[in-house]
């Protein structure tokens, strides 16, 4: 299941649960600053990301993981994606998490008139996942950092 977590509990716990696990998995867009980290928690409180806590219920609560979601606007296509900036999960997510989480987040996405779920990876089990759900991996993210 996820939980979408409001942005004064991602600052709560951010030192001790989130600021180290989000930055070992930003996306290569994130450029290399002092200050970037406190940008993305200042990104969180404003709305501009969203944290989601993936668990599973049975007579206990198990946190899987969280993901970070970001809507971006495309303007000359005038349309709307939901990208999932990072994913973080230590011993990965089960075939369900990934069923619920996907279906959660095109509920989600299609509720903010988002056209598609995009994403950056180069984890193979991210992208074999993606390619189950019908998504295309076959384009390469270019980066060249400016000096």
């Amino acid at each position: 299941m996820l939980l979408r977590l409001l942005p004064e509990q991602v600052a709560r716990y951010w030192e001790e649960v989130f600021k180290g696990p989000i930055q070992s998995t930003l996306p290569p867009i994130a450029g290399e600053s002092e200050d970037k980290m406190n940008n993305v928690l200042e990104s969180i409180l404003a709305g501009g990301l969203v944290v989601w806590l993936s668990y599973t219920k049975t007579d206990m609560i198990k946190v899987s993981g969280f993901i970070v979601t970001q809507l971006v606007a495309d303007d000359p296509s005038k349309t709307l994606a939901l990208l999932i900036y990072s994913i973080y999960s230590p011993n990965g997510f089960s075939e369900r998490e990934w069923v619920e989480g996907f279906r959660a987040f095109g509920d989600y996405a299609h509720s903010m008139q988002c056209n598609r779920i995009v994403g950056y990876s180069n984890v193979e089990a991210v992208l074999k996942r993606v390619e189950q759900f019908g998504g295309d991996t076959s384009y390469r993210f270019l980066s060249i950092p400016i000096i």
